[in-house]
């Protein structure tokens, strides 16, 4: 019997998701569960997270930033408010504004109720696991290989573009949103309304980071991406849309960190020598292939005093951007396909704004947005990222593309043969290669030229990791020859994303230390210690050293009151109170008068007053000046007068200004009663004689609102510090800090 043909509908296998959109059916959670596992292994290996009881990621500025903020944000959170204001930093200081703290960015909400040091290691956790996981998802959807994914996932976790910034918390916050501002924009022939909206709330979060070099250069990267993936007209509105919601969402810290900018010191522009150092030199692109080409590591960790970058010890840091041979390899197989075209026009912008940077543009110091990318080495960042797509795009084409192989031979040739002639240059031509590293250095002399070109033949003579490096650079060629001979290509793929991850796991780690608490926190310090012991209304300190125990804001940290901070952004007008404080022959009465009860001096130099410590460790000799007012007090008001002059461009954030006699203030200062003082309000009572002014000792900022018996008045700035005028009577004069420019 013959069998009828069935008539059953034959249903094709159910289709999975084009490139463009993240298919749930077809496996891609488990992938997305698998990129995660990868992001996370990668972020604990960049952290160098050990464990809750350290040793922590150590470097330069994390004990006096990172650690300190870090302080600040669990204080405040254990006293049951957010860090708005510090008293103990100059004579206070509104840390939302500044926004490095990072108060409004949710997640600092729950993570700061940590001990410092422990919050400090989970931020850094989650926020490059975060990059890691949207990188990877990203290079899913443009490939679908998850060999390129997870090369993608841990190559923007490990980059020298992040690795040697991880000592400032905002950059790894801000970078963590970078790929997930990108991913819904990557779609063709153009994003959706949704995605275009997702795009830019997400960007708006980043902003909340408070890093606006990298929500810069983010925007930057978006506006790229779109123009390449779609460049017509129909774009540049979907851009404006972008940015329009992103700006928007992130108001709630640009819009205070605009007002803390007209009060800074840059309200009046940027130098040259502020905003273009850590521009690009020569010698840069060396850090793509070679981990340690700039500074023998020691002990783990780059010894940074030993650095020969032209930019110096932090000029390397900036200029971080190592990915090892194997990824530039399949990076440039991935360039080959069509759609690798965003990506590498996000590559060349880039390694542009940092070679832009090195000839000082005017218009760059003019425009107030692009005068947000100080050091534009800080583009590399850019660069891994765009390289980590290529790369994830050229897994996925390695055993697909003709020739692969040889373009795997390049990024292994090349470099080897630059690295070898930069340093036969450094042996052979001492005056030239000490000519340049002057040419491309800040402020690099003759005498530190030669120490350099030493220090260059040292670290780049080393074999380790040169030697690796190289191997695991031909291991890549080896199987990019083979790629296309095996029918197991699943297996290559698996291999060559193995071989691209090594040098990154192996040797990215070390632009960093790891160190104990005594690393971070001087509050254990003879010095620290002495000068909470004095219990200072404000502490200033004349002739001190470098670097000592307390150095700006660690002593803020220990509860001391300290005049001096150490900010991006600082009011302008206490930051030259301070300034003429320190003058030599400056005033006593105006420090009086200001509240600066204790002084510290060093090396055996006068102090005034009566001396309440010698601490030998640090040759200092911490004195109490009895003279010294106690702010707040009242003073008549012909010790007070306004400063004439042409009226502010902005009423209600300019402050009206006035000066002080200081000599007749300390001979007729009536003290004020404080019912309440803390760092969200204060409740003052006076009982003036005549009318005069009530000064109030904290730094002038224009969202303190003031009332006087409950009525508004203005506040005057006086050096300044805050002033206003009281009538004769007794009166009740209350406070609060009502942050309007972040409710905006």
């Amino acid at each position: 019997m013959v069998a009828q043909p069935s008539t059953a509908i034959v249903r094709p296998p159910r289709a999975t998701s084009r490139v463009g959109a993240l298919d749930v059916t077809g496996g891609r959670w488990w992938t997305a569960v698998l990129l995660a596992v990868v992001a996370a292994l990668s972020a604990v290996i960049a952290g160098r997270i050990s464990g809750p009881n350290g040793p922590w990621l150590w470097n330069l500025d994390m004990p006096k930033l990172d650690y300190p903020l870090a302080v600040f944000f669990h204080d405040a959170l254990r006293a049951g408010h957010l860090p708005l204001w510090n008293d103990q930093l100059s004579f206070g200081f509104p840390l939302y504004a500044e926004g490095q703290i990072g108060a409004f960015y949710p997640p600092n909400w729950l993570i700061f109720q940590l001990p410092p040091l422990q919050a400090l290691d989970l931020t850094r956790f989650l926020h490059l696991s975060i990059a890691g996981l949207g990188l990877g998802l990203l290079a899913l959807r443009l490939t679908g290989s998850r060999a390129g994914a997870a090369v993608a996932t841990a190559t923007v976790v490990l980059c020298g573009g992040i690795v040697t910034k991880l000592e400032w918390t905002n950059v790894v916050v801000a970078w963590a949103w970078a790929p997930w501002v990108l991913y819904p924009l990557v779609r063709r022939p153009a994003p959706t309304r949704r995605g275009l909206v997702a795009a830019g709330v997400i960007w708006g979060i980043q902003a909340l980071a408070g890093h606006p070099n990298t929500w810069v250069l983010t925007g930057i990267a978006a506006v790229t991406v779109m123009l390449a993936v779609a460049p017509r007209p129909a774009t540049l509105g979907r851009i404006v849309g972008f940015g329009l919601v992103g700006a928007a969402v992130g108001a709630v810290q640009l819009i205070p960190t605009a007002v803390l900018l007209t009060l800074s010191p840059r309200a009046s522009g940027i130098s040259a020598s502020d905003l273009f150092n850590d521009s690009a030199t020569p010698f840069d692109l060396l850090g793509l292939a070679f981990a340690n080409v700039f500074s023998p590591t020691q002990q783990g960790a780059w010894n940074l005093g030993a650095t020969w970058h032209p930019q110096g010890f932090f000029g390397v840091l900036e200029a971080g951007m190592y990915v090892g041979m194997p990824v530039m390899g399949l990076a440039a197989v991935g360039a080959r396909a069509r759609r690798a075209r965003p990506y590498l026009a996000l590559a060349a912008v880039g390694v542009a704004i940092p070679i832009l940077g090195a000839f000082h543009p005017g218009i760059w110091a003019d425009l107030p947005v692009i005068n947000g990318l100080r050091h534009p080495d800080r583009a590399y960042m850019l660069l891994d990222l765009a390289l980590a797509i290529l790369a994830a795009i050229g897994v996925a084409r390695l055993t697909r593309s003709r020739g692969a192989w040889r373009r795997v031979a390049l990024a292994v040739v090349v470099p080897v043969a630059a690295y070898g002639a930069v340093l036969a240059f450094a042996a052979n031509l001492p005056a030239t290669f000490e000519g340049a590293l002057q040419d491309f250095g800040y402020l690099v002399g003759p005498s530190q030229a030669v120490t350099m070109r030493t220090d260059a033949l040292v670290a780049m003579g080393q074999l380790a990791p040169f030697v690796p490096e190289v191997l695991i650079g031909c291991a890549g060629v080896a199987l990019a020859v083979v790629g296309g001979r095996v029918q197991r290509r699943s297996t290559v793929r698996a291999l060559v994303a193995a071989t691209a991850v090594v040098p990154l796991v192996l040797f990215s780690p070390a632009p960093n230390g790891v160190n104990g608490l005594s690393a971070f926190s001087y509050a254990d310090a003879p010095f620290v210690k002495a000068v909470q012991a004095a219990a200072p209304h404000h502490l200033l300190t004349l002739g001190e050293p470098g670097w000592y125990p307390g150095v700006p804001d660690q002593l803020a940290a220990a509860g001391v009151p300290d005049v001096r901070m150490f900010s991006s952004l600082d009011l302008e007008a206490t930051d030259e109170t301070v300034s003429a404080l320190r003058q030599p022959g400056a005033d006593p009465a105006l420090r009086r008068a200001l509240g600066v009860d204790v002084v510290a001096t060093f090396g055996g130099a006068s102090c005034p007053g009566t001396v309440l410590a010698r601490v030998q460790a640090d040759d200092a000799t911490i004195c109490r000046d009895a003279a010294a007012l106690t702010p707040p007090y009242w003073v008549p008001a012909g010790v007070v007068a306004p400063v004439i002059s042409a009226p502010p461009g902005l009423p209600l954030i300019q402050p009206v200004n006035a000066t002080i006699d200081a000599q007749s203030a300390l001979a007729d200062a009536r003290s004020a009663d404080v019912v309440r003082w803390d760092s969200q309000s204060d409740t003052v009572t006076i009982d003036a004689p005549e009318q005069g002014w009530l000064v109030l000792g904290r730094a002038w900022w224009p969202m303190w609102q003031t009332t006087v018996d409950g009525s508004p008045v203005q506040v005057s700035s006086v050096l300044g510090i805050q002033a206003i005028q009281v009538p004769a009577g007794r009166h009740t004069i209350r406070q609060s800090l009502v942050p309007l420019d972040a409710r905006a």
